[in-house]
């Protein structure tokens, strides 16, 4: 800003600092480093952390892709959050930043030309030296704890209603062993979960315990809780009691007056490339339903013209059945393999963190009869395998080439 005016102007100064325009076509807008379609370059983003923020500030993107800003950021000494509702975006970014100490260093990446030229940014190729720094310790957050004080600002009766009317579930109370019970989904009872009365109770797996010692007999293999996801203590979205599944429904408040303002959709995630940014459109929430899969696995003679002259063999994950369990307001069916969205690979999982490797869309495997293929040598010691539908709901599996070979 001029001292005078007030205005903002060009900062120009001796040495490495020179006139810079606001039209910024010295820098290349994007980059494929991550195979990620609308990847920013670094040294984009490097200009503009740069000139908004200090070292130490919290940067934050809400669409944060591939993780470019988050990188970036991590390398410039800021701290970051990053969010998006894509599970490719998810997983393209914490490999990006488990990885961060073999990306190149941003260190002297402009360099001015002349005193008199506009300074030309220097592109990835141009950072020689290795970052050579792990990132930060960071933690990977599923949106769907929401805020708890809204549901204290509804009255018990008003909450007990929409809860059902959410679910389409029939209000209709009833009891069983004298615990009294709100209604049905279909055939199967439904509780909701008196947040009122237990102010202080968390749900946890003895409190299935319990409400399984009073009715294991007495129902069907079908047992729906409907339950604010602050006050479940597990992640899994049903656990097995003998026979009886009991399936906890948990409710995001956050989104809930923007679900009555814009109506609900679900978050889909794409089946092609070329689909990815589409969830970004997307209003609504869903509950996680671990989808259906069964393949085969086994080893068989390349297909992949690059391995055809090699004595490799590729490893097939042949996905022979592929179904989502959707719980909605409007019944909805899918044929078999419908729903698939991607299958992710991490070739040399570590036991703990899924670190992605390569990524097979749902619209390229239908081509290839739902044929997973590829090289034997590239495993290690074990693959982790996610296949993901497109609502975002995962099943894990853990395999060696012990599984392939059998």
């Amino acid at each position: 800003m001029h001292p005078k005016t007030g205005r903002p102007e060009y900062l120009v100064g001796s040495g490495r600092e020179q006139i810079l325009d606001s039209n910024w076509t010295d820098i290349s807008a994007y980059s494929f480093n991550w195979k990620f379609p609308t990847e920013k370059n670094e040294a984009l983003l490097d200009r503009i952390i740069k000139a908004s923020s200090n070292p130490g500030d919290l940067v934050m993107d809400c669409f944060a892709g591939s993780g470019t800003t988050l990188a970036v950021a991590e390398k410039l000494g800021r701290r970051w959050i990053g969010v998006d509702c894509g599970k490719l975006a998810i997983y393209t970014m914490q490999k990006r930043l488990l990885n961060i100490a073999e990306s190149k260093s941003l260190r002297g990446e402009a360099e001015a030309i002349s005193k008199d030229e506009i300074p030309r940014y220097a592109r990835n190729d141009t950072a020689k030296k290795k970052y050579g720094k792990q990132c930060k310790p960071f933690t990977l957050y599923n949106a769907g704890l929401y805020d708890y004080k809204m549901i204290k600002e509804l009255p018990w009766e008003q909450y007990r209603d929409f809860a059902l009317k959410l679910f389409q579930c029939r209000d209709e109370r009833h009891e069983i062993s004298k615990i009294e019970l709100d209604g049905y989904l279909g055939a199967d009872s439904v509780l909701v979960f008196n947040y009122q009365k237990y102010k202080d109770t968390m749900m946890d797996r003895g409190f299935i315990d319990d409400l399984h010692k009073y009715l294991g007999d007495k129902i069907s293999r079908r047992f729906f809780i409907i339950a604010p996801a602050a006050s479940v203590q597990f992640l899994e979205d049903y656990i097995q009691k003998g026979k009886t599944r009991y399936f906890i429904l948990r409710i995001p408040y956050s989104i809930i007056e923007e679900i009555h303002n814009r109506g609900f959709t679900k978050i889909k995630q794409p089946v092609s490339e070329m689909d990815v940014n589409d969830t970004v459109d997307a209003v609504g929430f869903d509950f996680i339903q671990v989808p259906t899969v069964e393949c085969k696995y086994y080893l068989d003679k390349p297909k992949n013209p690059d391995l055809l002259n090699q004595k490799t063999k590729e490893c097939v994950i042949e996905i022979k059945k592929f179904e989502s369990k959707i719980l909605s307001r409007k019944p909805l069916e899918f044929k078999n393999l419908e729903t698939l969205s991607m299958v992710m690979l991490d070739y040399d999982f570590n036991g703990d963190v899924f670190d992605l490797d390569e990524v097979f869309y749902a619209e390229d495997l239908k081509k290839n009869g739902y044929d997973v293929r590829f090289a034997e040598d590239k495993v290690k010691r074990q693959i982790m395998i996610i296949y993901i539908d497109i609502f975002g709901n995962e099943k894990r599996e853990v395999k060696t080439l012990k599984d392939f070979k059998k």
